[in-house]
């Protein structure tokens, strides 16, 4: 399901940015027990060596199960009008999981074939 979808359309081909939810929901734990809504706020542990990273350790305890902006084109490929079917391939470019905020973002490609029926 694409969340708020605005796409422009061509004759063949429509395109637009959406919101990618969190691969995660906020209730999600990491194996420290940390999440967005639930667990413990944070857990500081001195690593090896001394002293650590305390940015390093900000960003895995800070939790954020916000959405991302994906963009997607999808391009008719087929139509049955006696049916109304649709049927079409589709490229999204998104953030993947994040771990919770945790990881940069990198973007992913996604490829595959969609299929719609229209009602008149």
């Amino acid at each position: 399901m694409l969340y708020s979808l605005e796409a422009s359309r061509k004759p063949d081909s429509f395109s637009g940015e959406f919101l990618v939810p969190s691969y995660r929901g906020s209730s999600f734990l990491d194996p420290k027990g940390r999440g967005a809504s639930t667990g413990y706020d944070k857990v500081d542990a001195l690593p090896s060596g001394g002293r650590g990273d305390v940015e390093e350790l900000a960003k895995e305890n800070n939790k954020s199960a916000s959405s991302s902006k994906g963009k997607i084109t999808l391009s008719v490929t087929q139509r049955k009008p006696d049916t109304g079917d649709v049927i079409g391939v589709f490229e999204s470019i998104q953030p993947p999981n994040t771990d919770l905020g945790a990881k940069a973002p990198k973007d992913v490609k996604i490829q595959g074939v969609w299929y719609a029926q229209l009602e008149s």
